[in-house]
C-alpha cells in the first residue's frame, strides 16, 4: 500500500518539522529559528494568513505559505502565494499540486478574486494549474544589512 498524502493546516506543533523545510527555501536571506517561530506564530494567528503542509507518515514533505489582502487593482481581495516547496526527493508526486489545490480553496472560500505569485522559476508548473504570466516582481530591501543576514 502507497503511503497516504495528506495535507492539512500547519500548527505550531510543526515547528521544527517546517523550520527544517523553510531552511531549504532558495532565498538570499533565510530565516534564523527565532524569526521563524515568531513569524509562524503571527501567520497562524492571522485570519488573513495561511500555512498548509503536505505530510506522508508523520512527516512533512512540502509546504505552502501565504495570505490575502484587498486591492484596488483586482477589485476585492486578492490570495498571494509568498512560497511553496516540496522536498527535492519527493517532487514530481502530486505535493505541490495537492498544497496548491488547498490554497486555491482557501482563497475561494476567503471569496479572494484572484491568486498571485512571483517567482522565476517552475514556470510549467504553475502554467500547468492555469496561471498566467502576468507581471515582472521587483523587491527593495528597506536595510542594507537585511540582503546579506545569513541562518544563525
Amino acid at each position: 500500500m502507497a503511503p497516504l498524502l495528506k495535507i492539512r493546516r500547519a500548527t505550531v506543533a510543526d515547528e521544527f518539522a517546517l523550520f527544517a523545510l523553510v531552511s531549504r527555501f532558495p532565498t538570499p536571506t533565510p530565516p534564523n529559528r527565532e524569526t521563524f517561530a515568531e513569524a509562524l506564530r503571527k501567520k497562524l494567528r492571522d485570519p488573513d494568513g495561511f500555512v498548509a503542509v503536505a505530510e506522508i507518515d508523520g512527516q512533512l514533505f512540502g509546504y505552502v505559505a501565504g495570505d490575502a489582502h484587498e486591492t484596488f487593482y483586482a477589485g476585492g481581495k486578492v490570495a498571494w502565494v509568498d512560497e511553496i516547496l516540496v522536498a527535492e526527493g519527493a517532487r514530481r508526486q502530486g505535493i505541490g499540486s495537492a498544497l496548491m489545490a488547498e490554497f486555491d480553496s482557501w482563497a475561494e472560500n476567503g471569496r479572494c478574486r484572484l491568486i498571485g505569485l512571483a517567482t522565476r522559476g517552475a514556470a510549467s508548473f504553475y502554467e500547468e494549474l492555469g496561471f498566467e504570466d502576468s507581471a515582472g516582481y521587483f523587491k527593495r530591501y528597506l536595510k542594507p544589512e537585511d540582503r546579506t543576514k545569513s541562518a544563525l
